[in-house]
């Protein structure tokens, strides 16, 4: 039987050609021996979009595609403190979204998969309520316990987390919808925005949170979201280009996952990783309106 493995997005309308750029690194990097299904949930995006991204997977039989609108959406019941958009709140309802699917795979749109990472359609969740990796820039600040803001007495008291050295990063998470809707999670995640009014790290501290204590989930390997920037030169992107050529595998890759989080991204200006982004990008139908 074939693998099957739903992927899915929040994004708005003016964000989604960065997310058409990890797609196109999906459709590079998948297994034909599994099927992929990408959905998207936003509050709007436009017609013109819709087309270009389903004419992109419209070579791919074994890929699909799906838009999700919110309505009536209360943007200001959601705390922001930074570049970030209130779709990054989206994923909230995710287990509501798609309770007829035991697993979901959550992705940011500020990475690249940059290898065949079907695995996830059948790895096992042992019982947790998500599979994440973990979190280097948290992890780091509570074990050094100099930073005056990333405190542990934060994480374990504000937060309530048991083990704060467990936080994870949110960018990729892998959700074990079928336990998480057994417990009603999208309503403890609501309910942890009367309690935590203004999480650090926004929805990734909510989800930490309330994830934490009502299950836990499985870390895995960093190379799933490698949050660590590495220099990214011509030499390894043209030697990554002759193993897709020749259909070898990129398993012994430092990551699988990259992800560029922080404010500074890799359409905005040079960055020693930048190369990667540009990629994939160039395979995307948005390539010349995001470096014009």
């Amino acid at each position: 039987m074939m693998n099957f493995l739903p992927i899915v997005f929040t994004c708005d309308d003016s964000y989604f050609k960065y997310t058409s750029v990890v797609i196109a690194s999906l459709l590079t990097n998948q297994n034909k021996d599994c099927r992929y299904e990408i959905n998207i949930i936003s509050e709007y995006i436009s017609q013109e979009n819709q087309k270009l991204a389903e004419q992109q997977i419209s070579k791919f039989p074994n890929f699909s595609l799906k838009f999700l609108t919110l309505e009536n959406f209360d943007a200001d019941k959601f705390y922001l403190n930074s570049y970030m958009s209130v779709s990054t709140y989206y994923r909230f309802y995710i287990p509501q979204l798609f309770p007829q699917y035991e697993r979901i795979l959550y992705l940011d749109s500020d990475l690249i998969v940059d290898a065949d990472i079907s695995e996830l359609a059948s790895i096992d969740f042992e019982e947790r309520l998500a599979i994440c990796s973990p979190s280097p820039f948290v992890i780091d600040k509570i074990k050094e316990g100099k930073d005056k803001v990333f405190t542990e007495t934060y994480f374990r008291n504000y937060l309530q987390m048991p083990d704060p050295l467990k936080y994870f990063n949110a960018g990729v998470m892998l959700y074990n919808l079928k336990k998480m809707n057994e417990i009603n999670i999208t309503e403890k995640l609501f309910g942890a925005l009367e309690t935590i009014k203004e999480p650090l790290l926004q929805d990734q501290d909510i989800l930490n949170s309330v994830l934490s204590r009502n299950g836990g989930v499985k870390l895995i390997s960093s190379k799933y979201n490698m949050t660590k920037s590495y220099r990214i030169t011509a030499k390894r992107i043209f030697l990554e280009n002759m193993k897709e050529f020749f259909g070898l595998s990129k398993k012994e890759n430092w990551f699988y996952i990259y992800h560029y989080v922080g404010k500074d991204k890799p359409w905005m200006g040079k960055r020693i990783d930048g190369l990667l982004f540009e990629k994939y990008a160039k395979k995307s139908p948005f390539y010349k309106e995001i470096f014009s």
